[in-house]
């Protein structure tokens, strides 16, 4: 949800024309073009058995699929890895990817969430943050680190890519209801209607 301090610290239009240019890691020459190279490289990465226990505490507890992937692909192109054009060919194998690891966990991942009536993305985004901070809460608890633990640092990295994005901890929302404003009757609409100017002398 955008809030007002939010908008008021958000980049104004042009303003990346008076940065220095290739300042970003984004900005410059992805370091992987290749589709094949980049799937090799998250593949390798996700295929660890750290990683894998990791993960799996998001997807048992209901976290889809879906959101995930797409924070961390994001991850990769903020890191200079890959372009997002490449991220949207990799998705899908890494979707598949880990669909077939949780199975062998014994937990049936869901793909993704979808309700027209709500915003998916920020909701998702939500739930996907508390996901990771309860994960990475009990990995501190096993004295697990970034350093030590392949599967903490990739959620490390992916909470990172969402606390850039903007996503804060989920709050219960408030359901304002809108009033409806209701119209005054017209009176009655086959009458000719007049003003007061247009009354007939008497």
């Amino acid at each position: 949800m955008a809030t007002p301090e939010r908008l008021l610290s958000a980049p104004i239009p042009g303003q990346s024309f008076t940065d220095t240019p290739r300042n970003y890691k984004w900005e410059r020459p992805p370091q992987m073009t290749n589709y094949e190279e980049v799937t090799r490289h998250y593949i390798n990465k996700l295929a660890d058995q750290d990683v894998m226990d990791d993960l799996s505490v998001l997807f048992d507890n209901g976290m889809p699929i879906s959101p995930f992937v797409e924070a961390l692909t994001t991850t990769g192109v903020s890191e200079g890895l890959h372009s997002i054009d490449v991220s949207l060919l990799v998705g899908p194998v890494i979707h598949a990817f880990i669909k077939a690891a949780m199975l062998e966990y014994g937990i049936d991942a869901r793909d993704d969430i979808y309700d027209p009536n709500k915003d998916p993305s920020e909701r998702e985004k939500k739930r996907l943050m508390t996901s990771i901070e309860l994960a990475l809460a009990k990995a501190g608890s096993e004295d697990r680190t970034g350093e030590t633990d392949p599967g903490v640092s990739v959620l490390s990295e992916v909470r990172s890519t969402l606390i850039e994005e903007g996503t804060e901890e989920p709050e219960q929302e408030e359901v304002l209801e809108e009033e409806t404003p209701q119209e005054e009757p017209m009176g009655d609409t086959s009458a000719p209607m007049q003003g007061l100017m247009a009354r007939e002398p008497k």
